[in-house]
C-alpha cells in the first residue's frame, strides 16, 4: 500500500484518476441498465444484447478516430463534444417510445460519441510520471478504478430499479457522464498534456504484431464480460446479478493491489488469463446459485485488473507517445467489438439455449484469449518493478 500513497504524492496524479473515473462510470451501468430496461419495454433479451452491441460497435467504429482527433485538436474539444452528445441517446431510450429497431439504431449513435476518456487517460498518465516502475504502479491503479466502475455501476443501477424504475438509471448516467467528462476535460495536467501529433498514417500503428495481439486479446476478453452480465441477469434475476458481478470487481481489486506492483514477466499477462479462466470453468459446478457464482467470478476477478494494467503498461513500454492515442483507440475498439459481440450472441444464447450457455461462451473467449498471450510471450517486454530498475540505473 505504500507503494500507491506514494504514487498519488505525484502532483497532478490524483486528479486525473478520480476525474477520469468519474466520467467512464457510466459505462459500469450501461450494460445492466440497458438489458433490464429494454427488456422490460420489449419482453426479450434479444433486442437488449443487440442494442449493447450496437452501442459498443459504434464505440468501435469511433475510438480511433476520435484517439487521433485527440492528438490533432487536443482533449479538451473531443472529449466536450462527446460529452454532451453522448448522453442525448440515453435520454431518447428513456423517455421516447421506440421501435425495436429505431432503439438499436439509437444505441448504435449514442456509441459513436462516446467520449474517449480511456486513450486520453491513458495518453496523458507518460507525461505525468516519468519512471517506468512508478508508471506501472499508475496503470495498477488506474485499473483498479476501472473495477470500482463494474463493482458500484451494476449495484447502483439494480438499487436504482429496484426503488424507482428502469428509466431513472439512463437519466443518473447522462448527468455523470456531462459532469465527470467535464471534470476531466477542463484540469490542467490534462489540457496542458505534451501529446505530440503522430505523422504516421491512421492505422499504421497496426503494423505492429504486439499493437494487433493486445487488439486481439483485449476484444475477446472483453467480450467474455458482457456474456457473463447477460447470463448472470438471465441465470439469478435481477437482484442477484448485481451482487454476483459486483464480487467480479472485488476480486480484481484485491488482486491488483497484492501483485499489481510486482515484477511481471513476459508469462505475466498468460498466467493472469489463466486464473480469469479457472474461475470461469468452476461455474458450471452450480451456475443458478448466486453465492456460489459470486465465489466463481472473484476468483476470476483476481486476474482482471492485473491483466488489464499489463496490457496498458506493455503498449506504455512499447509504442511511442505520439502513437499511443490511437493505439489505445485501436484497443478500446477491440474492446468495444468484443463487448458488442459477447453481449449479441450473449442474449440469443439466452432466450434459446440457456444461461449456462452464455457462460460457456465467456469461458471460451476467456480461453482463446490466455492462448493468444502465450503464444505472443516471445515479442511481449518485461516490466520492471522498482529494484531492477534501480539496479539498472
Amino acid at each position: 500500500m505504500r507503494t500507491y500513497a506514494e504514487l498519488f504524492k505525484t502532483p497532478g496524479v490524483a486528479a486525473v484518476l478520480f476525474a477520469q473515473l468519474l466520467a467512464r462510470f457510466p459505462f459500469g451501468m450501461q450494460t445492466i441498465a440497458f438489458a433490464i430496461h429494454l427488456e422490460h419495454v420489449f419482453g426479450n433479451y434479444t433486442v437488449a444484447g443487440l442494442a449493447i452491441a450496437a452501442a459498443t460497435v459504434g464505440a468501435a467504429l469511433s475510438a480511433p478516430i476520435l484517439g487521433r482527433l485527440v492528438a490533432v485538436y487536443g482533449i479538451k474539444v473531443v472529449v466536450i463534444s462527446c460529452a454532451l452528445i453522448s448522453p442525448i441517446g440515453f435520454l431518447l431510450l428513456a423517455f421516447v417510445p421506440l421501435t425495436e429497431g429505431q432503439a438499436v439504431l439509437t444505441a448504435l449513435a449514442l456509441g459513436l460519441f462516446v467520449p474517449p476518456i480511456q486513450p486520453a487517460a491513458r495518453a496523458v498518465y507518460p507525461t505525468l510520471v516519468k519512471t517506468e516502475s512508478v508508471r506501472n504502479n499508475l496503470f495498477s491503479v488506474d485499473a483498479i478504478l476501472q473495477e470500482v466502475i463494474w463493482i458500484v455501476g451494476p449495484v447502483l443501477t439494480t438499487i436504482l430499479i429496484a426503488t424507482t424504475n428502469t428509466v431513472v438509471p439512463l437519466v443518473v448516467m447522462v448527468f455523470v457522464q456531462v459532469i465527470g467528462g467535464l471534470w476531466f476535460a477542463l484540469l490542467p495536467q490534462v489540457q496542458g498534456a505534451p501529446i505530440p501529433r503522430s505523422k504516421k498514417k491512421m492505422g499504421s500503428v497496426l503494423r505492429s504484431k504486439l499493437v494487433r495481439v493486445m487488439i486481439i486479446v483485449n476484444l475477446l476478453f472483453v467480450g467474455s464480460f458482457s456474456a457473463l452480465e447477460i447470463g448472470a441477469v438471465a441465470a439469478v434475476g435481477e437482484a442477484g446479478a448485481g451482487f454476483v458481478l459486483a464480487m467480479l470487481s472485488v476480486g480484481s481489486v484485491v488482486g491488483a493491489l497484492a501483485f499489481g506492483h510486482r515484477a511481471r514477466s513476459p508469462m505475466a499477462l498468460t498466467k493472469q488469463l489463466g486464473v480469469v479462466l479457472i474461475g470461469d470453468l468452476i461455474i458450471f459446478f452450480n451456475a443458478k446459485d448466486p453465492i456460489w457464482l459470486g465465489v466463481c467470478l472473484f476468483i476470476s476477478g483476481i486476474g482482471v485488473a492485473l491483466a488489464f494494467a499489463t496490457m496498458s503498461a506493455i503498449i506504455a513500454k512499447s509504442i511511442p507517445l505520439d502513437d499511443t492515442p490511437e493505439v489505445y483507440g485501436w484497443i478500446g475498439s477491440g474492446q468495444n467489438i468484443g463487448y458488442g459481440f459477447g453481449a449479441a450472441v450473449a442474449g440469443i444464447l439466452v432466450d434459446h439455449v440457456s444461461s449456462e450457455a452464455s457462460f460457456a461462451f465467456a469461458t471460451g473467449l476467456d480461453g482463446v484469449a490466455m492462448l493468444v498471450a502465450l503464444a505472443a510471450v516471445a515479442i511481449t517486454p518485461s516490466l520492471l518493478n522498482s529494484k531492477s530498475e534501480k539496479k539498472a540505473n
